[in-house]
């Protein structure tokens, strides 16, 4: 099938965007540092505010926003729109990967892969920096939502960790990471109880949320009674479960849980609002080498607190851990959430953890998550109803960024200029082109 793609004006040239093959990973090259109109007409619209999908629908985007979304035939096509022509295909939000660890060669392939938007899960001083260019245009991107470098008891593992072990100095440490703009505290594993009780007190005082691991000295019910928003990689919940303690890192612990203890912890979880972002495809890469009996049980058990975490909080978010060397950025998300549908998420439950259910979490639905007038137009035009089936979202027949569209996630084309004012009559019909992905 192919993606009709019509420009036609009378007046003022729209902005076309010419996406530059070679040169610098991650980066492209704009005609203009703006976007034009765009009309997607005829497309099934996949809200993900809801589960529904709203057949025959004309979505206008003007510069980087949704303007209009309504049945074709009752939205008029602003003068100069890029029409592109999609019926039968789908129409969703970009996604969001909740834990990433962002490099910056590897920008590029977020996007490719229909991710336009991530949680840092460990900020650092250069990053700042990339999220004014991919914020500018200068740069292609996801954009960022940043916790802070890790807090962390000795010694430290990861650079530019803010290591701690006096609960005297929580107050002032977490007051330069507000100062700093990032949104998030994250914690990470090596803090004594007394350290992240402090870090706790001085967040609350200081109107910031806490994300991160649940580090081994502090019980997982002791983290939620705290009011740690985000717990990651099902830290916690391993040292409670597991009759066999390895520690939290090594996957022999999940070999033999009490599974009789999973409910109490379950709606704890849902009694304190907590988030749980599980990264269950990278242990499909941390368990290899095992015994396929043992590998199977890992996998299968976290998949088993994943589903029991999902049915008691409805508050699981699809995140990859991408950055480290481990999970591939952009491709893995796709893993994540076949993983999540395994482990009883439905489609639409799993894409939701990545889309809408993210831009809650973030506290920026008014901004992404969903295709309603308003949000920032980052969209998947795809072939197949993602509701029946997550792996539709893999490789987007297209993708809007920032109200900027490619026909190919490849990104290796160029999008035809528009007709100027004074062009010949016929420019619309030359400029009429078939693109097949």
């Amino acid at each position: 099938m192919a993606v009709r793609v019509r420009r036609g004006l009378r007046g003022a040239a729209a902005v076309a965007v010419v996406v530059v093959a070679g040169g610098l990973p991650g980066q492209t090259r704009l005609s203009s540092g703006t976007a034009g109109v765009t009309a997607f007409v005829g497309v099934s619209v996949v809200p993900m505010d809801r589960e529904t999908v709203l057949p025959d629908q004309t979505v206008i985007v003007e510069g980087d926003r949704i303007v209009a979304v309504g049945p074709t035939g009752s939205i008029g096509l602003p003068a100069g729109a890029v029409r592109i022509d999609a019926a039968g295909r789908y129409l969703m939000p970009g996604l969001v990967d909740m834990h990433v660890h962002i490099r910056e060669h590897e920008l590029f392939a977020y996007v490719a892969n229909g991710i336009t938007s991530v949680r840092n899960m460990w900020g650092y001083t250069a990053l700042p920096e990339i999220m004014r260019q991919i914020e500018s245009g200068a740069v292609v991107g996801p954009t960022i939502y940043s916790a802070s470098p890790g807090l962390d008891g000795p010694p430290g593992y990861w650079p530019q960790t803010q290591v701690i072990d006096d609960p005297a100095r929580a107050d002032a440490l977490v007051a330069a990471q507000v100062a700093a703009g990032w949104l998030f505290i994250k914690v990470y594993q090596n803090l004594s109880l007394g350290v992240y009780d402090a870090i706790m007190t001085a967040a609350r005082a200081r109107g910031i949320r806490v994300v991160g691991h649940v580090p081994t000295d502090v019980p997982v019910e002791h983290a939620l009674e705290a009011g740690q928003v985000s717990l990651e990689h099902l830290h916690g919940y391993d040292l409670a479960l597991t009759r066999r303690n390895r520690g939290p890192f090594d996957p022999v612990t999940w070999t033999d849980l009490d599974a009789s203890k999973l409910p109490d912890l379950a709606e704890r979880t849902r009694l304190a609002g907590a988030w749980n972002c599980p990264t269950l495809a990278i242990w499909e890469i941390f368990t290899r080498g095992m015994a396929p009996a043992d590998r199977q049980l890992v996998l299968s058990n976290r998949r088993l607190v994943v589903g029991a975490l999902h049915a008691a909080t409805r508050r699981i978010l699809a995140g990859t851990d991408s950055g480290i060397d481990q999970t591939a950025a952009g491709t893995s998300i796709h893993d994540e959430l076949a993983d999540l549908v395994a482990s009883g998420l439905s489609p639409y439950e799993a894409l939701w953890g990545a889309t809408s259910g993210a831009a809650q979490f973030l506290e920026r639905t008014g901004e992404i998550g969903s295709i309603t007038p308003g949000r920032r137009a980052d969209l998947l035009l795809l072939d197949r109803n993602p509701l029946e089936d997550a792996a539709a979202a893999h490789n987007p027949r297209g993708v809007m960024w920032h109200g900027l569209w490619r026909v190919d996630p490849g990104m290796t084309r160029v999008v035809i200029s528009p007709c100027s004012a004074g062009a010949p009559a016929d420019c619309r019909r030359r400029h009429t082109r078939t693109v097949v992905h």
